[in-house]
């Protein structure tokens, strides 16, 4: 069993089935707005004006990290989630209907209906999916060990059945020291008694007695499943944790080799899509540039250099959020230095929509690592093993540790982001 393509398989189904409800709202809509069922001919005409519309919705739902794991543990709010990325959405759509002569129609009121009515269905579509992976929870879990990851995975597991895992005993290593055969043993012998379908994840083999190491050989002739510790971890936390990893991990999972084709088919997706939020966006820009200029006087950009792909520093375009002759240095949110308008466009995002520039340079990719300033790189590098390996790939607008957390402001949270 792999629970990474079990992951990816649930993603899948919920993008597909994201697409099916933004079809059927769209007949719903349509149903709503005249009364009667739609004919075949109204219905296909909207659906081909609004099927590239939908695709940038489905986008849209990526970057609300709607695709992501916090989505699929359904640990943050989805209605408020859902109801931003609508939002957004239906101001892409009215850029597209109104702004742009190749689409023909300006369907306010089915607009506005379809945001509704898609809103609604793809709560209910999302929530019945939670339902379901929580009814099919059916693996039992025997897990073993007593370290700090350790403790971690079994927390996630039991607060969280829509892994498809139930933990069925925890048992700590330090229980089968000792007389394994008299004691340790029936640790196991009880819980095989009570369930045969178990799977076994045991952090650390070499700290087990010899005897124990035994018995697990015994249960794989037997039909148990055994699942590596750290590839089990990885898979249900999305990353490594620094305890994992060492030189030979590294040289094993990290290559900077030729990836001319990879490489070439992302270069050309981050240049489509920052020329097309790039021309979206400028709707912004002049109420941005106002509202900047208003609220201290200050220059309208922020303009620094950062540590980009193999060290390379460039020069990285914002919009300015923070005090004119600001410190350089970790912030939190309520940070003084921070603006009125720079706080909202921090919360936002508004204030990176100029990076679309850097992204069209080739010094930033839509996603990867978000890049240092060059004095924070220093420290950091000083203080985290490791840490300028994440610059063997181009930084990017939006990573996974953006979004799976808080701004960071501090060596701490740039040791567990990375």
């Amino acid at each position: 069993m792999n629970k990474k393509l079990k992951y990816r398989s649930l993603v899948l189904g919920l993008l597909l089935g994201d697409l099916l409800v933004l079809g059927l709202s769209l007949w719903l809509t349509l149903f709503l707005r005249y009364w009667h069922l739609p004919a075949g001919n109204l219905f296909i005409s909207h659906l081909v004006s609004f099927s590239s519309i939908f695709a940038v919705w489905l986008l849209v739902f990526y970057i609300a990290d709607l695709y992501g794991r916090s989505f699929y543990l359904y640990r943050k709010s989805l209605v408020g989630f859902l109801l931003a990325a609508q939002a957004a959405n239906g101001l892409i759509a009215s850029v597209f209907f109104y702004f742009l002569p190749y689409y023909g129609i300006t369907p306010k009121t089915i607009l506005f209906i379809d945001i509704l009515v898609s809103f609604v269905l793809l709560f209910l579509w999302r929530s019945a999916v939670k339902f379901s992976l929580k009814l099919n929870a059916k693996e039992r879990l025997v897990l073993v060990g007593s370290g700090p990851e350790f403790k971690e995975l079994a927390a996630e597991l039991a607060q969280n059945e829509q892994y498809g895992f139930k933990i069925f005993r925890k048992i700590d290593s330090a229980q089968l020291a000792g007389d394994f055969a008299n004691s340790g043993r029936q640790l196991f012998d009880e819980a095989l008694a009570k369930e045969k379908n178990i799977i076994f994840v045991v952090e650390s083999f070499k700290d087990l007695p010899k005897e124990a190491v035994e018995y697990f050989y015994d249960l794989m002739f037997k039909g148990m499943e055994f699942f590596n510790f750290q590839d089990f971890y990885e898979s249900i936390f999305q990353y490594a944790p620094l305890s994992f990893v060492n030189d030979e991990w590294l040289l094993s999972n990290i290559s900077s080799g030729p990836k001319d084709f990879y490489d070439l088919a992302k270069r050309l997706m981050d240049i489509l899509a920052a020329l097309f939020v790039g021309l979206v966006s400028l709707i912004f820009y002049p109420f941005i540039m106002i509202v900047i200029r208003l609220d201290d006087g200050g220059p309208v950009f922020f303009i620094n250099s950062r540590v980009g792909q193999k060290n390379r520093v460039f020069k990285q375009f914002k919009f300015r959020t923070m005090c004119v002759n600001a410190d350089a240095r970790w912030l939190d949110k309520n940070d003084k230095q921070i603006t009125r308008i720079g706080s909202f466009l921090r919360r936002t995002r508004l204030d990176e929509l100029p990076q679309l520039w850097n992204v069209l340079k080739g010094d930033m990719s839509f996603v990867g690592p978000r890049p240092d300033f060059i004095e924070f790189a220093k420290t950091l590098e000083q203080r985290i093993p490791y840490y300028n390996i994440r610059n063997l790939i181009k930084p990017g607008l939006t990573g996974w540790a953006q979004i799976n957390y808080r701004y960071g402001a501090s060596v701490e949270d740039a040791y567990e982001k990375l």
